[in-house]
């Protein structure tokens, strides 16, 4: 925890980055994604924007990534919006990195490459989506509150944290476990020492309390002033079903090799969480991977809802593994998920891809998520525009991890 954060960054990681967000780049242009919901967020925002009105694209809406992509959409077609994900995903990176160093990580690169190497985040990043835009701001909010222990950074804190509330509602509790992991901080890290966190953490909260609702007054007023507008219509299955679900698809995002790795890295990963008390970090990772994991288990859906739970666990691995000589797992933790990007091997095979109640232990070699995804995109990059939803689905067919 000595590290010195205002050591110049590795040039090397610094061209390797840029050189992934280039390479991202043309797949901004193979339509809005494989995601089911897409087209209801880019006629949202059509509507916000060109009406004047607003039309939640599902419940219970995402005001500031809807509004974002209308003005984006407007601008530059689906390539817009989908740019716009790649600079929030490129906003995420550039914050962890900031933030690791300012909490004394030695392997700060490789820590954040563990990220960036995920096939899902590399899917989001190039698609129009609310995952990334969320993430970045919340993990601005993370940094602002602890790097200004004053009331004015715990309001701006709050304010970032309410923005990202509004491009995604269930980033509320993520900002929930940021408040609790920030409020358990023994003593101040800076700044105004005679304030408590917990009151700076307080501050936080109802600013994003306040910011979030009011974002959230469209939706309610969309819905003829009824909390209507906060229900979902994802169902549950029994306990059985719905744990085997966030198990399979916990191993799908990682994919199998990387899943190896992480075995591996157990028990550096249980010496650290001993740490969480004293560890602002270890508690922030903590909580961001606890909350995560109980939201996928309730809806285990779309991989995308795991990207938390992939920033959570960066923070935790940055603190396990991020001194020498540990280090080389990080390093095999992120070739993994770049071979899982190209490479897959199919191990579980669901009896309905779409509402399984089961499945079979298989074995078979497949193409990789992101080579998938690019794959099924390009079939169809106008499926979003319908009509109905039938080439959507089927796109979103294709882009499953199992799918054959």
């Amino acid at each position: 925890m000595t590290a010195d954060a205002t050591a110049p960054l590795d040039r090397r990681w610094l061209v390797a980055g840029a050189a992934v967000a280039v390479a991202a780049v043309p797949m901004t242009f193979l339509g809005p994604g494989t995601d089911l919901d897409v087209g209801a967020v880019i006629r949202s925002g059509r509507t916000i924007v060109r009406d004047g009105e607003y039309l939640p694209s599902r419940a219970p809406g995402a005001p500031v990534h809807e509004t974002a992509v209308g003005v984006l959409e407007w601008i530059g077609r689906t390539i817009g919006p989908n740019l716009g994900s790649l600079v929030a995903a490129c906003a995420l990176v550039a914050v962890l990195v900031v933030l690791l160093r300012r909490e004394g990580v030695r392997r700060v690169e490789l820590s954040v490459a563990v990220v960036v190497a995920n096939p899902w985040f590399l899917v989001a990043a190039t698609s129009t989506v609310d995952f990334l835009w969320a993430l970045a701001l919340w993990a601005g909010s993370a940094l602002v509150l602890r790097a200004r222990p004053t009331w004015g950074g715990a309001v701006g804190a709050g304010v970032l944290a309410g923005l990202a509330v509004g491009c995604r509602s269930s980033t509320a509790f993520l900002v929930a476990g940021l408040i609790l992991a920030h409020a358990l901080e023994p003593r101040a890290s800076g700044g105004d020492d005679r304030t408590p966190p917990w009151l700076h953490a307080l501050a936080a909260g109802a600013a994003a309390t306040v910011v979030g609702l009011v974002l959230y007054v469209p939706s309610y007023r969309a819905a003829d002033s009824s909390v209507a507008f906060a229900q979902n219509d994802v169902p549950t299955s029994s306990l059985f079903v719905q744990l085997g679900r966030f198990l399979v698809k916990d191993l799908y995002f990682v994919g199998p090799f990387a899943a190896v790795v992480l075995l591996f890295a157990l028990p550096a990963l249980a010496r650290v969480l001993l740490r969480w008390r004293a560890d602002w970090l270890v508690r922030l990772g903590l909580v961001t991977v606890l909350v995560s994991q109980v939201l996928f288990l309730r809806f285990p859906w779309k991989m995308g809802h795991l990207l938390p739970t992939l920033v959570g666990l960066a923070l935790l691995l940055a603190r396990a593994l991020g001194d020498a000589p540990r280090t080389r797992l990080l390093a095999a933790l992120v070739a993994a998920q770049l071979l899982y990007g190209a490479v897959n091997i199919t191990l579980i095979e669901p009896d309905n891809p779409n509402a399984a109640t089961g499945g079979e232990l298989t074995f078979e070699p497949a193409w990789g998520a992101l080579v998938t995804d690019v794959r099924c995109r390009n079939q169809d990059p106008d499926a979003w525009e319908g009509p109905g939803v039938a080439r959507l689905d089927a796109v979103w067919d294709c882009a499953k991890p199992w799918a054959r």
